[in-house]
C-alpha cells in the first residue's frame, strides 16, 4: 500500500513539471486533470482497505541525516482524510479550467497555477502520512506557499498582493511556532519521529502543557481560529473562487488533522485541556457568525463563516477532550464523531458556496452585495446550488450539517459530565450553538436573497450567461454530498468510523447513538415531503395563469427601494455593535432641491485586525520619535559604530579564550 502513495506522489509531481514546461493552457489543464485523477484513484485504492476495517499499515526507509528515517504511516485519521482531500482538489481544478478561461482568453499562461493545484496535493499526501516532524513541516511549507502563490493569481492588483502578504506572514508565523514544539520536543526525545514524540507526551509532565499550547496556536493559526483569523476574509476575497474553496474546504483542515494527530499522539489529555479547546471553538463559532451576517462582500462573508465552521468542530472535540479525560466513552464518541464528521461536511456545503460565489463573480465582475440583485432569473442553477449550500451550512435539515450538529449537540446534551456545573456549562454551550445555528441562518438568507431575489441593485450591472459544465459539474457533485450524507449520515460515517476507533470510545459507546436513529429517519421523513410538495407546486405552476401582481394602487417601485444588504443587517449590528465595529461614509444633499444624488456606505470592519493595525501604527510612530531624537552629527553615528564593534571583537576574544 504505501507503494500506491508513492506512485501517487510520483505522478503529481510529474503533473506539476509538465504543466510549467507546457505552453498551452488545454494541455496544462488536461495534465493537471490527468495526473490528479491518477493519484486520487492511487491514494483511494491504498486507504479503501482502513476504510472497510484494515489495520494501519506503516513502511519505513533510512534516509540521510537530519531526516535519518521517514516513515509512511496511514491509520484510519490519515484515511479519513485522504478519502476525500485529493478528490476535492481534482474537482477545484476542474472549476478552474472553466473559471479562468477568459483569463486564458486573453493570453495568460496558467500552467504554473494547474501546477499548484498538483503540488497541493502533494502537501496533503506528505502531511497526512509522514511521522516524521521535517517531513511534516515541509509537507506544511509546500501548502503555505502552494495557497499563497494561488490567491495572488491576480498579482497586478495591489489589495490583492497585500491579501497574500498577510496570508504569507500570518501562516508562517504558525510555522515559527509548530517549529519551536517541534524543537522542544527534539530537545527532549532526541529526535523528530512521531512515534518518539508520542511517548514523550503521553507521560503527564510540565512541558507537556507547554507543547500542548504551542501546537494549538499553530493549528488554530492554520485553521483560522478567533482570534488568529485575520488574515482569512482577506485572501478568500482575493483569491480566485476555487482557490478560496479548496483553502477553506480542503487546504485548512490540515490545521484540525495535525490538532487531531498530536491529540492521539499524548493520550488522555487533562481535564483543563478540553475546556481550553471547547472554550476557543465557543469563541471562533460566536465571533465568526457574527461578522459573517454583516459583511457585504459576499467571498468575505464566506470567508467568516469558516472560522464559524471550525470553531463548530473544536466544540465537538472539547466535548471530545472532555469525556475522553473524564473517563466518558459515549461522551467522547458525540464529540469526536461530530467534530470529524463536521469537517467533512464544511468541505462539502463551503466548496459549493464558493464555486457558486464564483459563478456569480464570473457573470457580473463583482461580489458586493450592494450592487446585486435577481440573478435567479439570470443564473437559475447558481442560484439553486447556493440555497442548497446555504441551508445545509445553517444546519437545517435534512442536509448534512444537520447530522453533524445533532452529533454535537447529543453530546453536549447528554448529561454526561461527572458534575452539575459541568453539566450546566455543557448546556450553557448548546444555547450558544443554537444562536449560532440562528444567526447564520440570517446570514444565509440575507447573502442569498440580496444576491438572488428582487431586482439588481445597480440598475447597469451588466449580467452574463450561467456558469459552463466545467464550474457546473463540481458543483453539482458537492450538492449530491450534501444530500447524500444529510439522508444517509452512513456514508459519512463510513470514512468517520476508522478515525474514531482510534480515540477510546469503548465496546458499547455506540450505544450513545440509538438515540439519533429516530431523528434521522424524522429527516428522511421530512426529505420526502419536501420532494412531494416541490414536485405538487412545480406542477401548480405550471397550470397557474400569468398576471400582474397586485400593487395596492402603487406600482412605480424602484431598485433602490429594496432592501440591501447593508439594512437587511442593521438592527442586528445595532444589537452588537460594540464587536462590529461600523466604517460610515456618507455625502447626503444639504440643499433644499437636491440637485445630486447622495451616498451613503457602510461597512464593518474586523475588530482584532483594526487593532493590530492600530498597535503597529503606534509602533512605527516610536520608531519615528526615537529615529528623530537621534542627533544627527556624523560624530555621533561614528562613535556609536565604534563602540558596536569593539563590543563585537572583546565578545569574539572572550569566546576564543574559552
Amino acid at each position: 500500500m504505501p507503494t500506491l502513495l508513492l506512485f501517487s506522489l510520483a505522478v503529481l509531481l510529474l503533473g506539476a513539471v509538465l504543466c510549467v514546461v507546457l505552453r498551452a493552457n488545454r494541455a496544462s489543464a488536461w495534465v493537471s486533470l490527468l495526473t490528479q485523477a491518477v493519484a486520487s484513484a492511487l491514494t483511494l485504492a491504498s486507504v479503501f482497505p482502513l476504510l472497510r476495517g484494515a489495520a494501519p499499515f506503516e513502511h519505513s526507509w533510512p534516509w540521510p541525516p537530519p531526516i535519518e528515517r521517514v516513515v509512511f504511516r496511514v491509520d484510519g485519521l490519515s484515511a479519513f482524510f485522504l478519502s476525500w482531500s485529493l478528490p476535492m482538489t481534482l474537482l477545484g481544478t476542474v472549476y478552474a479550467a472553466g473559471y479562468l478561461k477568459p483569463y486564458f482568453d486573453r493570453g495568460r499562461h496558467g500552467g504554473p497555477h494547474f501546477a499548484l493545484l498538483n503540488l497541493t496535493s502533494v502537501a496533503f499526501v506528505l502531511i497526512y502520512t509522514v511521522q516524521n516532524a521535517l517531513v511534516f513541516v515541509l509537507g506544511w511549507e509546500i501548502a503555505a506557499v502552494a495557497a499563497w502563490l494561488l490567491v495572488i493569481w491576480d498579482y497586478k492588483n495591489q489589495k490583492v498582493r497585500f491579501a497574500g502578504f498577510n496570508y504569507l506572514v500570518s501562516t508562517h508565523v504558525g510555522l515559527f511556532v509548530l517549529v519551536a514544539a517541534f524543537m522542544l520536543l527534539h530537545s527532549s526525545t532526541g529526535s523528530m519521529d512521531f512515534h518518539a514524540f508520542g511517548d514523550f507526551l503521553s507521560h503527564p509532565r510540565p512541558l507537556r502543557g507547554t507543547i500542548f499550547v504551542l501546537l494549538g496556536v499553530s493549528f488554530a493559526l492554520k485553521s483560522a481560529f478567533f482570534p488568529f483569523h485575520t488574515w482569512l476574509p482577506r485572501a478568500h476575497s482575493a483569491a480566485p473562487a476555487h482557490v478560496s474553496a479548496l483553502m477553506s474546504g480542503v487546504i485548512h483542515k490540515a490545521g484540525l488533522f495535525g490538532f487531531l494527530r498530536f491529540t492521539l499522539l499524548m493520550g488522555r489529555p487533562e481535564e483543563w485541556m478540553g475546556w481550553s479547546v471547547l472554550g476557543f471553538g465557543v469563541l471562533s463559532a460566536c465571533f465568526g457568525v457574527l461578522y459573517t451576517a454583516t459583511q457585504r462582500d459576499l467571498k468575505r462573508l464566506l470567508g467568516y463563516s469558516s472560522t464559524e465552521n471550525v470553531g463548530i468542530a473544536a466544540i465537538g472535540f472539547g466535548v471530545g477532550y472532555l469525556g475522553w479525560s473524564w473517563g466518558v466513552p459515549a461522551l467522547a464518541l458525540c464529540g469526536f464523531a461530530g467534530g470529524l464528521l463536521h469537517i467533512l461536511n464544511h468541505a462539502f456545503f463551503k466548496c459549493l458556496l464558493f464555486y457558486a460565489a464564483g459563478s456569480v463573480y464570473r457573470a457580473t465582475h463583482t461580489v458586493d452585495l450592494e450592487r446585486l440583485g435577481g440573478l435567479a432569473k439570470r443564473l437559475p442553477h447558481t442560484a439553486g446550488l447556493f440555497l442548497l449550500g446555504g441551508l445545509a451550512i445553517s444546519a437545517l435539515p435534512p442536509l448534512n450539517g444537520f447530522v453533524s450538529e445533532l452529533l454535537i449537540y447529543s453530546g453536549l446534551l447528554g448529561s454526561g459530565a461527572p458534575s452539575s456545573q459541568d453539566n450546566l456549562v455543557l448546556v450553557a454551550t448548546a444555547a450558544l450553538l443554537a444562536f449560532v445555528g440562528a444567526v447564520s441562518a440570517l446570514s444565509m438568507s440575507r447573502a442569498f436573497g440580496i444576491t438572488f431575489l428582487g431586482n439588481a441593485r445597480e440598475p447597469g450591472l451588466q449580467v452574463g450567461t450561467e456558469a459552463p459544465a466545467f464550474m457546473l459539474a463540481p458543483m453539482w457533485l458537492h450538492a449530491l454530498g450534501v444530500i447524500v450524507i444529510g439522508l444517509v449520515p452512513e456514508a459519512g460515517m463510513l470514512l468517520v468510523r476508522p478515525a474514531l476507533r482510534l480515540f477510546p470510545i469503548g465496546p458499547n459507546a455506540d450505544a450513545a447513538l440509538a438515540p439519533l436513529a429516530a431523528a434521522l429517519w424524522a429527516n428522511r421523513l421530512l426529505a420526502a415531503f419536501l420532494l412531494v410538495a416541490g414536485v405538487f407546486g412545480f406542477l401548480r405552476a405550471r397550470r397557474a395563469r400569468r398576471t400582474a401582481t397586485w400593487g395596492c394602487g402603487y406600482t412605480a417601485g424602484s431598485e433602490r427601494m429594496q432592501y440591501t444588504g447593508s439594512s437587511f443587517a442593521a438592527h442586528f449590528a445595532r444589537i452588537f455593535e460594540p464587536l462590529l465595529p461600523a466604517l460610515r461614509r456618507e455625502r447626503l444633499p444639504s440643499e433644499l432641491f437636491p440637485q445630486h444624488s447622495g451616498q451613503l456606505a457602510t461597512n464593518h470592519v474586523d475588530a482584532v485586525e483594526r487593532r493590530i493595525f492600530e498597535v503597529l501604527g503606534r509602533g512605527e510612530d516610536l520608531v519615528v520619535r526615537m529615529s528623530e531624537s537621534i542627533p544627527e552629527q556624523p560624530r555621533f553615528a561614528f562613535a556609536a559604530g565604534l563602540a558596536v564593534l569593539v563590543l563585537i571583537g572583546v565578545l569574539l576574544l572572550e569566546s576564543g579564550a574559552q
